[in-house]
């Protein structure tokens, strides 16, 4: 059988399958039916051994074929040639099948049997013109939970000659079972592969992996920074190449059950290494150092000392917790100022407003009709007519019931009369020649008229409940209320005549209506009363807080402040709390003070969800810098560890053979981001040298005034060129310490260049609590420079009183020193000193985040980069005996006092927390993998090599595909958050871009270091 081929030549193919024999005596009864001449036994047993060669022939073909197949796969077809008929969705299997045919094609050639003068032959039949047509022939299957293979070969001839005439043919399928497991290695090195790549937000694998480990160990280290320890680089290249082995592992285990021996040694070494270099002294925090090794235990977790109290526990900040805060002082001050608004004050004295309101409501009783003209004769004339009213107001008394008549309404005052009006006409008459005469006439109307007096709460704040009492003394405060409405309301009835002559006028057309606003008195102590409660509320309303987490607010992924505005506006009714009716007009003012105050706490909240919306948009724009999108980056920070795959899920399979163990062989067995020799790599050339990882961690946010945290900051601070107060005040404390321990000329020269503009800054901040001495106490103009000579004088140089200034600690010391030259009556009832409090915390904080306060960008950079220089060069001098203590000593204190991160929020008002963003990338490729049955007889193998085959049997072998190596890419991120303070987190080295040997752009990835990257095989 041949495969045609350019009409040049039939090229014949032999066809690897499984031929199932065929029972002689079926066999010659078949040929019995056939020809004239019936067949002997000899032309029977010639037939029934071809069928046990060939069978055997095709059983050795298969598993050659196979295991060839395994050594030297095909998982990318060529694009021409026969091997572009390997394209498709299962180019191994369509590869796998070509193998056999051509094995077959092969193995049954030469089967044939002579006995007597019956000749028995097998073939493929007749000719197979294309490649395609040739795999057609073939199908393949795993049995046996992939541990056997089994192919069926179709159009299999088999024929029977006497005297060189054909007296049978018969055209069969055979199908054969081998034990090799081929299909079941590639299969699982094509799930490793799959795991390798899998978008870790659809499906377990090595990006899941790392992005879950490297955020435990960036957040472990970066709270020991935070803590004190002296890391200056959080997350490190090592650490990435450590986390990408180990998911490596993960990955192998979970497709073949069962590691690569020398690359669980290689991650077990480079744990160790990485141990050792991350081990900060004899007595480091165990949390720390087990982070570098990649064991990290749950950080929020709480630890136990040994009486059940709790220990020194890292502050755990999975989540951070976002609440009002200061901007509870905010709104407090502003109310009492009358900022942005009302002012207490006006609360006050609105609350202790009415008007008194006199009225009359006249109601007809009886209406007579005035009688007609009546002449007192024929021929009268009515020459002209008159009429005279008499009014008479009857009944007396009156009464002042207090009556509620509507929600902050009262009657004050309350009396009826009846007013009776007696009309008479008089008619004059006239007759001609006769003198004049006149008649009377009378008749009466009658009203009822009710005079009242109320009084009306002016409008407020307050729910509307009803008030009782009110206009009258009681209540809360046991004070006036109001009673000065019934004086008024007598002196309005006075004006108006009484009750009668109000009645009188209703009846007759006069006044009956007056009113006037009353003030009334207010109890002395209802000031500080109310300012206690008014602090009370202060205090629970900066406790309410909403819980973020901290991937959400480092990725642009929440907005904290729009939902603690959203719980405020929940709770409002409960903080304001208004009872269901009110106690006296005092205490219907309270609750109206508690309204405005929670009003105006609901107006700072939503400008802060505002500038957050901007921040946002400036977190998002520095993680589109760096690479990743901000909804992406927030999805990969929100990850969980995943449980362990169950271990009979991918371990050993077991057929009727019994077990078959997958053993992975990975070359390089530890991918490093440094070369390894070729003579160390499988399928590498031995003078080359193979670079298996290339990694990159992009530190988003390295300090607080990069240009990361500017894309952040502009549309809230204004000039990114310009440092905030809180930053160059770390600087300056950095370098003091260092040159404490270090002189050296330059950094003393940056240092100094430094101070004056962190002194200048500081001027504004003690002219502003010079200010507010003067507004909120009675010291005198010495007395206010003295209480701020000394607060200021508890700190020994301006870096120190920056970062106290910004941190709240400079408020609370003026404030004290402040308080205690006040009088005792001015601070006997705690008022003023709360008071005092409470505006240098809101004064001071604001202007440490004004423009005019922050600081040249390059003076503190030129700080900051000179003394990382010096660590750098003084932990080189002690690094062969470089314990953390020995460089501690060394470096004059903490290695990573360098300001880092991003505070939440970049106002510092409030600071809610400093988080920062780890960009990490990895890229790698084994130089040649490899996966065997245990006992050897088979391996897999990808290399990357090119495979040809002897396909049209000229004895030249056609490129027809080559397998891939093994390879993976990763993009993920790493979120710290730490508590606010300090000097925040982040890598302070000065290398915030960390690339491996091998990353170069725009192709970063594993290579030889050959000019052209090109890894020759040996």
């Amino acid at each position: 059988m041949r495969l045609a081929e350019d009409d040049r030549a039939r090229v014949p193919f032999a066809l690897i399958g499984v031929l199932l024999l065929v029972g002689s005596a079926t066999f010659a009864a078949s040929l019995s039916t056939r020809g004239p001449s019936p067949v002997d036994a000899s032309a029977d047993a010639a037939a029934e051994r071809v069928d046990a060669g060939a069978t055997a022939a095709l059983r050795t073909a298969v598993r050659e074929a196979a295991r060839a197949a395994a050594r030297a796969p095909v998982t990318v077809a060529a694009e021409e040639g026969p091997g572009s008929a390997l394209a498709g969705s299962n180019t191994f299997r369509r590869y796998l099948r070509l193998r056999i045919f051509l094995a077959a094609r092969d193995a049954v050639e030469p089967v044939d049997h002579r006995r007597g003068d019956a000749v028995a032959r097998v073939s493929l039949g007749e000719s197979v013109d294309t490649t395609a047509a040739a795999i057609d022939r073939v199908s393949v299957s795993a049995v046996d939970r992939g541990t056997e293979l089994r192919a069926t070969v179709r159009g299999l001839v088999l024929r029977v000659e006497r005297d060189g005439r054909v007296v049978d043919t018969r055209r069969l399928n055979r199908t054969v079972t081998v034990a090799v497991p081929v299909l079941a290695l590639h299969d699982r090195t094509v799930a490793f592969q799959q795991r390798l790549n899998a978008d870790p937000l659809e499906s377990p694998g090595l990006a899941r992996r790392m992005t879950v480990g490297l955020a435990a160990v960036a957040q472990a280290r970066g709270l020991g920074q935070y803590a004190g320890l002296p890391i200056s680089n959080v997350v490190a290249n090592r650490h990435v190449a450590l986390s990408t082995n180990a998911g490596l592992l993960d990955a192998q285990r979970a497709a073949f059950g069962r590691t690569d021996p020398d690359a669980a040694a290689g991650v077990r070494a480079a744990t160790l290494r990485t141990g050792m270099t991350d081990l900060l002294s004899p007595h480091a925090d165990s949390r720390v150092v087990s982070a570098a090794t990649g064991q990290l235990p749950d950080p929020n977790a709480a630890e136990r000392t040994a009486d059940g109290e709790s220990g020194d526990a890292l502050p755990a900040t999975r989540t951070v917790s976002v609440g009002v805060n200061g901007t509870a002082d905010a709104a407090f001050l502003s109310l009492l100022r009358g900022e942005d608004g009302e002012r207490l004050e006006s609360i006050r004295r609105g609350g202790y407003g009415a008007t008194v309101s006199v009225g009359a409501d006249r109601r007809t009783v009886r209406r007579e009709h005035r009688p007609g003209p009546d002449p007192p004769g024929e021929n009268w004339a009515l020459a002209y007519a008159s009429v005279s009213t008499d009014v008479s107001v009857i009944g007396g008394g009156s009464v002042r019931p207090l009556d509620r008549i509507g929600t902050g309404q009262r009657l004050l005052y309350r009396a009826t009369r009846r007013v009776v009006e007696r009309h008479t006409v008089e008619r004059t008459w006239v007759k001609p020649n006769v003198s004049t005469r006149t008649t009377a006439a009378s008749w009466r109307d009658v009203y009822r008229v009710r005079v009242t007096a109320t009084a009306r709460l002016d409008g407020s704040r307050a729910p509307a409940r009803s008030v009782r009492p009110v206009f009258e003394h009681g209540g809360r405060l046991a004070g006036p209320n109001l009673r000065d409405a019934n004086a008024v309301s007598r002196r309005l009835l006075a004006d108006l005549g009484g009750a009668d002559g109000i009645a009188r006028n209703a009846v007759t057309g006069g006044a009956t209506s007056a009113s006037a606003p009353v003030t009334g008195d207010r109890p002395d102590d209802l000031e500080p009363w109310l300012y206690r409660d008014l602090a009370t509320l202060r205090e629970r309303v900066r406790n309410v807080s909403v819980t973020v987490a901290a991937s959400d607010a480092a990725t642009a992924g929440d907005n904290g402040a729009a939902r603690l505005a959203a719980a405020v506006r929940h709770r409002r009714a409960e903080l304001v709390d208004a009872p269901r009716e009110y106690d006296g007009v005092a205490d219907r003012t309270r609750v109206a003070a508690r309204a405005a105050y929670v009003d105006r706490v609901l107006a700072r909240l939503e400008a802060r969800a505002e500038r957050t919306d901007r921040r946002n948009d400036g977190i998002g724009q520095a993680l589109d810098t760096a690479g990743i999108a901000p909804d992406r980056a927030n999805a990969l920070a929100d990850l969980t560890p995943e449980p362990p795959a169950p271990r009979d899920a991918t371990g050993t399979d077991s057929g009727v053979r019994g077990e078959t163990v997958l053993v992975p062989d990975g070359d390089p067995a530890y991918l490093a981001p440094g070369p390894v020799g070729g003579e160390v790599v499988d399928g590498i050339a031995d003078d080359e040298q193979y670079v298996g990882l290339a990694v990159r961690n992009l530190n988003v946010f390295a300090v607080p005034y990069g240009d990361a945290a500017d894309l952040v900051t502009r549309t809230l601070l204004g000039d990114p060129g310009r440092v905030s107060l809180h930053a160059a005040g770390g600087a300056l404390v950095a370098a003091d310490r260092t040159l404490a321990a270090h002189p050296d000329p330059t950094l003393r020269s940056r240092r100094d260049a430094l101070e004056p503009k962190v002194e200048r800054s500081m001027r504004a901040v003690r002219r502003t609590a010079m200010k507010t001495l003067a507004r909120e106490t009675a010291l005198a103009d010495a007395e206010r420079r003295d209480v701020v000579d000394r607060a200021f004088g508890r700190w020994g140089g301006p870096g120190e009183r920056a970062l106290a200034a910004t941190n709240g600690s400079l408020a609370r010391a003026t404030a004290a020193v402040a308080a205690s030259r006040l009088s005792a009556g001015d601070a006997g009832d705690g008022v003023t000193e709360d008071r005092l409090r409470t505006a240098l915390r809101v004064d001071l904080r604001r202007i440490v985040t004004a423009e005019r306060v922050r600081v040249s960008e390059g003076a503190v950079e030129d700080a900051v980069s000179t003394r990382r220089e010096l660590i750098e060069r003084e932990a080189n001098k002690v690094a062969e005996t470089a314990t953390g203590k020995a460089i501690r000593r060394g470096t004059g204190g903490k290695v990573g006092g360098v300001p880092a991160g991003l505070p939440i929020s970049p106002t510092f008002s409030p600071w809610v927390a400093t988080v920062n963003v780890w960009v990490i990338e990895s890229r790698g490729a084994y130089g040649r993998f490899a996966v065997s049955t245990e006992s050897g007889s088979t391996t897999y193998v990808r290399d990357g090599r090119q495979v040809a085959l002897d396909v049209d049997g000229d004895n030249v072998a056609e490129p027809i595909g080559r397998n891939e190596r093994i390879e993976f890419s990763v993009r993920t991120v790493a979120v710290v958050a730490v508590p606010s303070g300090g000097l925040g987190v982040g890598d302070t080295d000065g290398n915030a871009d960390e690339r491996s040997v091998a990353w170069s752009d725009p192709e970063p990835g594993p290579r030889c270091l050959t000019p052209t990257g090109e890894c020759p095989r040996e």
